[in-house]
């Protein structure tokens, strides 16, 4: 029986991760931390992942990729690539939400999980999820206080909101805030395939979109002179 192999990508952080899964093992993980924004990048590195697991592009049979919440210009590059070689090689394509790919990379856990990604503005992108990885609410936008005042019982909390609100969240919860290692504060590729791996065909969305959790700057500047205008 011929080998699956997904090929992952996630472009929804300032970290860049791509690999290659080959019958569910890594054959190849790369992650970069990216300044300069995903566009220059992403194909370069998937080049890479490809040739250093031997893998023709024709040899894909699933493309998955990080749907975000996350940056919205790192969602749009990640999304359309993914889409373009999907559409191109003929192979199937599914979208994994950032924020599972996260709770993910912690399981097993000994607690609930709720990663906690920048989101700009003073707020993050998180949800809930138990120790298994099992989300329990939706995908959210919120102040680091509001987070707070989600929990009640022993937490264990990742992703780039940790660094800068955990003067916040140990204010807020004292013991009940755990933060899990700094490893696992990004979206690895590696686990966004197992999740994709591990999803059925008929389970795949017939499109796939990025989840924003909130609206763009250019949505809310529309949003403000639309209203600007109304009151003349």
């Amino acid at each position: 029986m011929r080998s699956v192999q997904v090929l992952a990508l996630d472009t929804s952080t300032s970290c860049l991760s791509v690999a290659l899964l080959r019958d569910g093992l890594t054959a190849c993980e790369i992650n970069l931390t990216v300044k300069a924004g995903h566009a220059g990048m992403l194909l370069s590195v998937i080049d890479e992942v490809l040739n250093k697991s031997g893998t023709p592009r024709t040899a894909i049979d699933l493309i998955a990729v990080g749907t975000g919440p996350g940056s919205f210009t790192g969602l749009r590059i990640g999304i359309a690539t993914a889409k373009g070689l999907a559409e191109s090689l003929g192979c199937r394509l599914v979208g994994v939400p950032t924020l599972d790919t996260l709770a993910h990379g912690a399981v097993p856990s000994y607690l609930p999980i709720i990663p906690v990604v920048d989101a700009k503005k003073g707020e993050v992108f998180c949800c809930r999820y138990d120790e298994h990885g099992s989300r329990f609410s939706g995908y959210m936008n919120l102040r680091p206080e509001e987070v707070v005042s989600l929990v009640k019982d022993e937490t264990l909390f990742m992703g780039s909101g940790c660094e800068l609100y955990r003067d916040v969240f140990i204010k807020g919860l004292g013991k009940l805030y755990h933060e899990a290692a700094m490893h696992l504060w990004n979206p690895r590729a590696s686990v966004l395939a197992g999740i994709a791996l591990g999803m059925a065909p008929e389970t795949y969305p017939a499109d796939v979109l990025p989840i924003y959790a909130r609206e763009s700057d250019a949505m809310l500047l529309l949003e403000r002179i639309g209203k600007g205008k109304a009151k003349k």
